[in-house]
């Protein structure tokens, strides 16, 4: 009883008059579907409830106005299929398949990582080492462009056969 009253209060909108005076005519035909969905709708938001319940009831009259016998419309609820035995050996195979193979994909995917990582640290040392020995050879470089120099202002012969650019 609290639940029509709140019903009630809530259809003192003036934008819901038509749907009210629908509703309340259905109402006092007796359907509490019509006042569940409605307070369904009120509470959530959602109108679907409201609107295919109120279809059902504009159905519904229209067919006794006409003098056509009450529509009923049940809908079976569903029954949960038991799987068979082979069914659910088969779905068990298939888990396992998936489960190994998700294993192979993780542990080739650590293997790939860790085979990178390794090649990654196998270049750093490789470029760190051919960088100092860059850095030896201009060195080596250096000191020799040196000796040359030197031993140019010294020998004036080897001058005019070695062309020099310090």
């Amino acid at each position: 009883m609290l639940k029509r009253k709140y019903f009630y209060k809530m259809l003192d909108n003036s934008y819901m008059c038509d749907l009210e005076n629908n509703i309340l005519a259905k109402m006092a035909n007796g359907s509490s579907n019509l006042v569940d969905a409605t307070l369904l709708a009120l509470e959530t938001g959602n109108m679907s409830p409201l609107i295919k319940e109120e279809l059902k009831c504009t159905i519904q009259s229209r067919r006794l106005a006409k003098g056509q016998h009450e529509m009923e419309v049940e809908f079976p609820e569903e029954t949960k299929h038991e799987l068979t035995e082979e069914e659910r050996d088969k779905i068990d195979k298939r888990r396992e398949q998936n489960r190994l193979a998700a294993q192979r994909f993780r542990d080739r995917k650590k293997t790939n990582s860790t085979s990178l990582c390794k090649k990654i640290q196998e270049l750093e040392a490789d470029n760190t080492q051919k960088s100092y020995e860059i850095r030896n050879l201009r060195a080596e470089k250096a000191k020799l462009q040196t000796m040359l120099y030197e031993h140019l202002l010294v020998c004036p012969s080897a001058k005019q056969s070695i062309k020099f650019e310090p």
